[in-house]
């Protein structure tokens, strides 16, 4: 049995070549696969491996950058090895926006537990944007959401700017699928004059895992 762990967190990052050489050779040493992205403003990656082997990685990226929570992670199980190798890439954004963004600038009071965010969408006067390209929310979304229609994320900013200017006072609930998208586009908005911008802490992807399917208001698969 294989364990799968999402994860993201937005620190400081110095001496990204250094790091990343040293991340490879643990990683590979310790038969994880997946895929790790380092930048500057800080980390993104989705890994797999042993449960043991999942921990020690765990505890060593919480360690070698001197943190002791991920801003949002989670966790799956696999009869199989989903992924065929390790990456770890040195970028400019761990999700490009053409926005870097600090950990204080993190819009965290309004991050919604699964239940609050089914209280927020419930309310008519709240306008639910899916921040996930358009196959994603063909595939499943929820109900009453709008999707910007952007392949690429970096086009996420020209839809605020052209299509929801007059929404400067509206309740704004977003979500994308583990949350990392919504830290960018909600840190965004704030910065643009946005009043109440609210977002789907851990994405769809824990608000699925904890919310049974009787209270669910997610329509289609994720």
């Amino acid at each position: 049995m294989f364990k799968v762990f999402g994860f993201y967190k937005f620190i400081k990052i110095k001496s990204l070549k250094k790091n990343k050489n040293f991340l490879q050779k643990f990683l590979t040493s310790n038969n994880i696969r997946g895929t790790i992205i380092i930048a500057k403003e800080g980390l993104n990656g989705t890994v797999s491996g042993s449960v043991k082997d999942i921990d020690k990685t765990t505890k060593k990226l919480k360690f070698l950058f001197s943190f002791k929570q991920f801003d949002s992670s989670n966790e799956s199980k696999s009869k199989f090895q989903p992924f065929h190798r390790f990456k770890i890439k040195i970028k400019k954004e761990i999700v490009p926006m053409n926005l870097t963004i600090k950990s204080k600038e993190r819009n965290i009071k309004t991050h919604l537990e699964p239940k609050e965010w089914n209280k927020l969408i419930k309310n008519k006067r709240t306008y639910i944007i899916d921040a996930r390209k358009p196959f994603e929310y063909k595939v499943g979304t929820f109900k009453g959401s709008i999707n910007p229609k952007t392949e690429n994320f970096t086009e996420f900013k020209k839809f605020i700017n052209k299509n929801l200017k007059d929404f400067k006072n509206k309740k704004i609930a977003l979500f994308c699928t583990g949350g990392i998208r919504c830290e960018k586009a909600s840190s965004y908005m704030i910065k643009k004059g946005f009043m109440d911008v609210n977002q789907l802490k851990g994405g769809v992807i824990d608000y699925l895992s904890k919310i049974p399917k009787k209270n669910s208001s997610w329509v289609g698969e994720c």
